[in-house]
């Protein structure tokens, strides 16, 4: 098994020396004057192939090839007639200038084999071709001398064989690594056709009846290949420009005159030269940087192509986190609905008062977990772009003040000081969103009363001049809580993080509200910071650039009472825990028909008029949206008047809301919802009615 493991590796090394071997032993028979008697070398190619060989085999198979061509060498040279001494020597400088030129390619251009590159040609061609050749060929010089041996000229053995191993080279290099340029990769059989035409153009050029001068066709031929093949076609035509060249001073050079003045056949020859090394030099880095071009082209469509798929997925996956928003939402709003909404109408009953503070205690959990969705709803919205902020005019005093008053029970029964100050300019109004402004404060004074045992929770708010004409806001809320260090600050507005979360935490929470709070002042471009002192307190501070706006005045609302009058209400609600939740806070108030769907609402809304009707959204049989738009298509039919319709359901994202009202819903109210508000919006609608006028959509 060993041997027949070793005999396929020698094969297979010796299936990739092969080219360099047969290309070697023919360059040096071809260099060296086949063709003619008389020949003068222009370029010599056969170094070149064998330097190509070292750089790019590996192992084993850069010994064999070096070998094999050290033997087609000699080869050569006897079958031209060559003395035994002549050609051993040859053959050794030969050699030598392959390693010498091989090692220093190694040394200034590394593994990168990329000679498209202008700045590595360069390298390549001032660091290892013109100082490998040299050496050798000071060692030509010495053998001339010391050995009286009839070689070849030193000037015209320096000047062919670097010239061949610079152009030689770069493009066998280019050629077998082919695959780095596939952005301008063509159909091989355009390639080789365009090989043809370009062969059999220079052909007719360097034979064509003493027309020498126009060889300079050739450039722009080479350039029009570099252009179109990129590295690869001006590496392929340079290696037929530079084998014809070779044949053109073999066969016809010494007949032919260059730009029809009679010269020396060695004045020639430097010409020729000449011009090979000015095409070349040209063409390979032209075709470079349009290699470059291309990939960088072939790259961003590639990378446009990954930003669109990223991007379909990035829509995909956030519309499925909607709707899974959305869901959830709903599906979480339908029983706590019940929860507060019993809780709710239970308390405006006789009740014993530990009966009351039981009733006390379900009310704060559930709108506990109201806050929790509303927290975790916001941040997925603010997360996706889709929290809009409204800009309306609102009295800074009034809004914050609703907010932070809300904690001051909870203070005063810890036995916490409670203090709110203002410090505001007249009018003391500005323009921005409120809602969200009182969130902010809200969250701020909640983690400052739970977290504070004993001592005092203080917010002080400032409205002052900014520039620009602005006003800028500012909120601090300070307590004596047990504060924190830098370590705890660093992850405090993280999500679900808190100052302590070891298990023996003495304070619940979901550690969503800081995280909001920073949010929501990101999406304002305000700033919120925190500084604090362990063991001694902590102080959160918000502000925010607002534009002034006039003085408003403030309305006091009072609680909303049951409607007057006795109205009628068509309720549309599968749910029969809503149902009993909507009952037992309407009581007798309302003269009340249930529909159990939507079909059911239609068809009741038929039989009789109904002064309000209460529809839920997602029912069997027909849904609330299509019942609203049914009821409004009945309405344009028969001439009746618009009967107020709320949307009451537990679908609150701001995109349902929309949908609802674009139905045909009047008012929106969302789950979980309370006396107050359920009366609210019965009376409005009431009166609205009686003053026979349309309604106007209300979110």
């Amino acid at each position: 098994m060993h041997a027949k493991l070793s005999t396929d590796l020698l094969a297979a090394d010796l299936k990739r020396v092969a080219p360099f071997v047969v290309g070697y032993t023919a360059a040096v028979l071809f260099g060296v004057g086949v063709l003619s008697p008389n020949a003068t070398p222009a370029v010599w190619a056969a170094n070149a192939i064998l330097i190509s060989g070292l750089l790019l085999l590996e192992g084993p198979a850069r010994i064999y090839c070096v070998l094999l061509c050290v033997a087609g060498d000699l080869f050569a040279g006897l079958l031209l007639g060559n003395p035994p001494l002549r050609a051993i020597t040859y053959a050794s400088l030969n050699l030598a200038e392959c390693c010498a030129v091989a090692l220093l390619t190694r040394r200034v251009c590394g593994r990168n084999l990329n000679f498209s590159d202008g700045r590595r040609l360069f390298a390549f061609l001032a660091g290892a071709v013109l100082p490998g050749s040299a050496i050798v060929t000071v060692m030509l010089a010495c053998m001339n001398v010391l050995m009286r041996l009839p070689l070849a000229s030193v000037g015209g053995w320096f000047i062919s064989h670097s010239l061949g191993a610079a152009m030689v080279v770069p493009a066998v290099t280019i050629i077998a690594n082919r695959r780095r340029f596939t952005a301008l990769a063509r159909a091989p059989r355009e390639l080789v056709l365009s090989m043809t035409v370009l062969t059999a153009l220079a052909a007719a050029l360097f034979w064509g009846q003493g027309q020498v001068s126009m060889l300079f066709l050739i450039f722009p031929a080479m350039m029009l290949t570099a252009f179109r093949y990129g590295p690869v076609g001006a590496a392929a035509g340079s290696l037929l420009v530079t084998a014809l060249a070779g044949g053109f001073v073999n066969s016809g050079l010494e007949h032919m005159a260059l730009g029809g003045v009679d010269q020396n056949l060695r004045a020639k020859v430097t010409w020729l030269q000449f011009f090979i090394a000015s095409v070349f030099l040209t063409t390979l880095p032209a075709s470079g940087a349009v290699a470059s071009y291309a990939r960088m082209r072939m790259l961003l469509a590639q990378r446009t192509l990954a930003a669109r798929a990223a991007r379909h997925r990035a829509d995909c996956a956030a519309a499925a986190k909607g709707e899974f928003l959305a869901n959830m939402s709903h599906e979480i709003r339908t029983p706590l609905n019940g929860v507060i909404g019993l809780a709710d109408a239970l308390s405006r009953t006789e009740l014993a008062p530990d009966q009351h503070e039981m009733l006390k205690m379900i009310l704060g959990s559930g709108k506990a977990l109201t806050g929790l969705l509303g927290d975790a709803l916001d941040l997925a919205r603010a997360d996706s772009g889709a929290l809009q902020l409204t800009s309306e005019p609102f009295d800074v005093r009034e809004a914050i003040g609703s907010a932070a008053y809300l904690f001051e029970t909870l203070a005063v029964e810890k036995g916490l000081a409670f203090r709110v100050e203002f410090d505001i300019d007249a009018p003391g109004a500005a323009v921005g969103d409120a809602l969200r402004i009182k969130q902010i404060v809200s969250n701020l004074m909640s983690n400052a009363v739970k977290f504070t045992a004993e001592g005092a929770v203080t917010l002080h708010v400032s409205l002052k001049p900014a520039p620009d004409g602005a006003v800028r806001l500012q909120a601090v809320v300070r307590d004596t809580g047990p504060g924190f260090d830098d370590t705890v600050k660093a992850r405090l507005f993280n999500r679900f993080e808190q100052g302590d979360s070891s298990v023996t935490r003495r304070f619940g929470g979901s550690g969503l509200g800081l995280s909001i709070v920073q949010r929501l002042s990101q999406i304002m471009r305000g700033t919120v910071d925190c500084e604090a002192v362990p063991g001694m307190g902590a102080a959160f501070s918000f502000g925010v650039d607002l534009q002034p706006a006039a003085a408003i005045a403030v309305a006091h609302p009072e609680p909303s009472a049951p409607p007057t009058g006795r109205p009628s209400v068509l309720l549309a609600e599968d749910h029969p825990v809503n149902r009993k939740v909507i009952q037992a806070m309407l009581g007798d108030s309302v003269d009340l028909t249930i529909a159990v769907d939507g079909l059911a609402a239609v068809e009741a809304f038929g039989t009789q008029p109904f002064d309000v009707i209460l529809m839920d959204t997602h029912m069997p049989l027909m849904d609330g949206l299509t019942a609203i738009r049914t009821i409004r298509a009945i309405e344009r039919e028969t001439g009746l008047a618009r009967t107020p319709i709320v949307s009451l359901t537990a679908d609150a994202m701001p995109q349902q809301v929309q949908a609802a009202l674009a139905a045909g819903a009047d008012l929106h109210l969302a789950k979980p919802i309370t006396g107050d508000g359920l009366f609210g919006a019965l009376n409005t609608c009431v009166r609205l009615r009686s003053e026979a006028g349309p309604l106007e959509a209300a979110g």
